[in-house]
């Protein structure tokens, strides 16, 4: 089985004013949509948390330190509408990658014209979830995935799942943290090499 489209979140590393255009954006093609009947924000409220974001922005460019602070809640804002509005579009297209594009966001399709991802990593439906799948080995005695948030003094401290299936969903992860994957085959005589590791920033 492999995975279908699903929303990039790249958005979450954009600079402000990157993001300010791309809610903009959004704001334009995806409230256009008519499969987008039910979205969780109203282009109303998207509309005037930018809003709010350039007005702050501005202020904040003299570095006082407080209007910064209320410039960067801004951010958070727009970003949480953005998380909110890829989920929903996950859940509503069901990896339909025509309508998908439709809605102004990036989008991942885990399979291209050269066969399957070797290791994919994607957001899952829920905050916090993130769903791994990897190729199947013949001679396998299972698998080892591992994870880890990718900061400085957490990268070696690693979580490992055995499994013996080559799709696995985690559960609880840290939302707005980086994470690093990797996965391993383990056979008769021991643990294989793990992958070069695969980055996501969950949300």
């Amino acid at each position: 089985m492999s995975l279908s489209s699903r929303v990039r979140l790249d958005f979450m590393k954009l600079t402000i004013a990157e993001l300010i255009l791309f809610a903009m954006y959004i704001s334009i093609m995806l409230f256009a949509c008519a499969f987008m009947t039910t979205p969780p924000v109203a282009k109303l409220d998207l509309d005037a948390a930018i809003s709010d974001l350039l007005t702050k922005s501005a202020a904040a460019i003299g570095k006082d330190p407080a209007k910064i602070k209320i410039r960067d809640e801004a951010v958070l804002v727009v970003k949480r509408m953005l998380r909110q509005l890829a989920s929903y579009v996950d859940m509503t297209c069901f990896g339909n990658l025509s309508q998908m594009i439709q809605t102004g966001f990036n989008i991942y399709t885990p399979e291209g014209t050269t066969g399957p991802v070797i290791f994919t990593v994607i957001q899952g439906a829920f905050s916090g979830q993130v769903i791994a799948e990897w190729p199947k080995d013949p001679n396998n005695h299972g698998y080892v995935l591992r994870y880890a948030i990718n900061e400085d003094g957490l990268r070696d401290k690693f979580t490992e799942v055995s499994c013996g299936l080559t799709t696995w969903t985690l559960n609880g992860l840290t939302p707005l943290k980086e994470y690093l994957f990797s996965y391993c085959v383990v056979y008769s005589t021991g643990k294989g090499v793990f992958c070069d590791p695969v980055f996501l920033m969950v949300v």
